[in-house]
């Protein structure tokens, strides 16, 4: 009975291995399976994971914001220098100062020609201002200046009345103001055949001295020349502008005798003997030389 149980549980033993072994090794290579099938997914998806767009991608994707408005820049204005249109003239000496346009020509030496007919002797240039030859073109303009001298030795009368010389007679003038000044104008006129010289001349007595203001226009033309003529009255209305800004200031003039100062009109004959005694003392004092005065010209700041 031993053998028989002994041989019956070697043969349920072997039925169970033969029955059921085919099946744990299926499931045993189905489990390995498995789990080669799921390493691999993992390693597949490892690159897919890297091959994720970048988030710049998809924000380019996305619709696109709207761009900022430009701010507008205001650009800057550039500072326009403009040359300055007039330039003023000071001689500390004669106390005589002016402004005239930059554009004409200046001058203060005792070299120039000195028109003294209606000063005396001892006159001096002062300075002059000519304005250019071609201010008035295609006409028979031909020169402009404004010229200022000095005469000591005369009286307030013989200065207003344009008298030079003993032998001269009073002339008739006219008063006439301009600017801050007082003047007494007189007026000549010369002609000739081809051309004319006008000639406005305005005296004012200050410092015991006649300071004189010689405005002058030329013309000239030629027989063969077809030009306009120029307005005078417009020439000068230019040369007067420069005369009412002319300033006398108060100054004690070296040289100068103390004329007297005469208000009332006075005989042919004592002006004459005036004038005489005025000349002889203007002659061992005369004024001081133009060359050694104390001028300048001041031009004025550059306008912004």
């Amino acid at each position: 009975m031993t053998t028989i149980n002994g041989n019956q549980k070697e043969f349920e033993k072997d039925n169970w291995l033969s029955l059921y072994l085919p099946a744990i090794c299926a499931a045993t290579i189905m489990a390995v399976v498995l789990l080669v099938a799921v390493s691999c997914s993992k390693k597949d998806n490892t690159p897919v994971a890297k091959m994720t767009p970048p988030v710049a991608s998809q924000m380019s994707t996305s619709t696109p914001s709207a761009a900022p408005a430009p701010v507008a820049v205001t650009p800057k204005k550039l500072k326009k220098h403009h040359r300055p249109a007039h330039a003023t003239y000071v001689n500390g000496t004669y106390g005589v100062s002016f402004s005239y346009p930059v554009k004409y020509m200046l001058q203060d030496d005792k070299s120039l020609p000195l028109n003294a007919k209606y000063l005396a002797s001892n006159a001096v240039n002062v300075a002059s201002v000519d304005m250019p030859s071609n201010a008035y073109p295609d006409t028979d303009f031909s020169a402009a200046l404004l010229n200022v001298s000095v005469s000591s030795g005369m009286t307030e009368d013989q200065c207003q009345q344009f008298i030079s010389s003993p032998d001269s007679k009073p002339m008739k003038s006219t008063a006439i103001k301009l600017g801050g000044n007082e003047f007494s104008e007189l007026e000549d006129t010369a002609a000739e055949p081809y051309g004319q010289s006008d000639v406005k001349y305005f005296h004012l007595f200050k410092n015991s001295a006649c300071y004189e203001f010689a405005l002058s226009v030329e013309t000239t033309r030629s027989e063969d020349e077809e030009l306009a003529q120029v307005d005078r009255g417009k020439v000068f209305q230019q040369l007067e502008g420069i005369l009412t800004t002319a300033k006398i200031k108060d100054v004690e003039l070296p040289g100068v005798e103390n004329a007297q100062k005469t208000t009332t009109p006075e005989s042919a004959s004592a002006a004459e003997s005036k004038l005489t005694d005025a000349t002889k003392a203007s002659t061992e004092k005369p004024l001081p030389d133009s060359k050694a005065e104390k001028a300048q010209v001041v031009t004025p700041t550059e306008q912004k």
